[in-house]
């Protein structure tokens, strides 16, 4: 014979509770394995409009793309994956001359090796080319 058990709201809404708190702590956990989308052929920037100035940078398909340097060749540009290898946070680049993440302080140099911690992996580096006034990460 089935019987029917019956359970107060409040004990309902706090099992609900401790179970989505559970579930967001995992999805938490996941968030550093983003990868960056490389399209096929690449990605382009138009350099008489964007990246004009040494310390400019602009993100694009999980990819930070800075100015590092004046003139308009490949080494004059780092691209490293966007997200840091500690928790995913977006990095920024600053005009020292390092990708910066905001959330616990980790630095990445313009070849995304890690320079401070708490992060201990490398960011992905990208190859930059430059063909007139048109970048290409690849």
């Amino acid at each position: 014979m089935l019987t029917q058990e019956s359970i107060s709201r409040k004990d309902f809404l706090r099992s609900m509770g401790l179970g989505g708190a559970a579930l967001m702590a995992v999805l938490a956990s996941c968030k550093n394995t983003v990868d960056a989308i490389l399209p096929s052929g690449g990605i382009t920037v138009d350099l008489s409009s964007k990246l004009l100035t040494v310390g400019s940078y602009i993100y694009s398909n999980g990819i930070i793309i800075a100015r590092i340097a004046a003139g308009n060749d490949a080494t004059s540009f780092a691209a490293v994956a966007q997200a840091c290898t500690h928790e995913g946070t977006s990095v920024v680049y600053q005009s020292s001359g390092k990708f910066h993440c905001p959330n616990h302080g980790a630095e990445f140099n313009t070849t995304g090796g890690v320079t401070q911690g708490p992060a201990t992996k490398s960011l992905t580096k990208y190859t930059a080319s430059v063909s007139g006034t048109t970048l290409t990460i690849s």
